[in-house]
C-alpha cells in the first residue's frame, strides 16, 4: 500500500515552514479564545464570586494551549524523522507560540479589547511576513536562514510580556 503523506524535509528551512508559518497563526486563534468566554457580564460575575479567581483561570487556559500546541508540535517534528534538527525546530516552534501568546495577552490586558488580541498579532505576523528587516523579532528565522540562537530574544520579550499582561489583568481584576 502506498503511503499517501509523507513529511521528508531534506532541509531545516523546508522543515520549518509549518512551525513558523501556521503554528503562530493557530496560537493567535488559541489564546485568543483565553478571554472570549467572559466577554458576557453575566460569565464574569459568576466567575467572580468563586474562590478560583478569573486571572487563575486565564492563567490555566495559556497553560492549556501552550502544551497542546506544544505536543502538535512534537508530534510534526516526529513526522519529520530529522533527528539532528529534533531540538531546534521544538525549541523554535514552542517559541513562536510562546511570543504570539505573550503578544495575544498583553494585547488584551492592556486594551481590554477581544479585537486588539486576535487584531496586534495578526498585524505583527503580516509584517513578518513582508518586512524582513525585523532581526531576531521576526516570527521566521530559521526559514529566512538565520540563526537559532535569535529565538532566545523572542523568549526573553515574552516572559515580560506576560508577566506584564498578567499583571494588567489582575490589577484590573483588583479594581473591578
Amino acid at each position: 500500500m502506498p503511503i499517501l503523506f509523507t513529511m521528508h524535509p531534506t532541509t531545516i528551512t523546508q522543515a520549518a515552514l509549518p512551525g513558523e508559518l501556521f503554528m503562530p497563526l493557530t496560537a493567535i486563534f488559541c489564546f485568543g479564545g483565553i478571554f472570549l468566554p467572559e466577554q458576557v457580564a453575566g460569565v464574569t460575575d459568576v466567575l467572580n464570586s468563586k474562590r478560583t479567581q478569573l486571572v487563575s483561570i486565564y492563567m490555566i487556559r495559556f497553560a492549556w494551549y501552550t502544551v497542546l500546541l506544544s505536543m502538535i508540535n512534537l508530534l510534526l517534528i516526529i513526522g519529520y524523522q530529522l533527528p539532528n534538527f529534533a531540538g531546534v525546530l521544538y525549541f523554535d516552534f514552542v517559541t513562536k507560540v510562546l511570543f504570539v501568546g505573550s503578544l495575544t495577552v498583553f494585547s488584551y490586558a492592556a486594551s481590554r479589547s477581544l479585537a486588539a488580541a486576535y487584531l496586534i498579532p495578526t498585524v505583527y505576523f503580516a509584517l513578518c511576513i513582508g518586512y524582513p528587516h525585523l532581526g531576531p523579532l521576526n516570527l521566521f528565522i530559521l526559514m529566512r536562514q538565520q540563526p537559532w540562537t535569535d529565538n532566545w530574544w523572542q523568549l526573553g520579550v515574552a516572559v515580560p510580556l506576560l508577566v506584564g499582561g498578567f499583571g494588567l489583568v489582575t490589577i484590573r481584576a483588583v479594581r473591578s
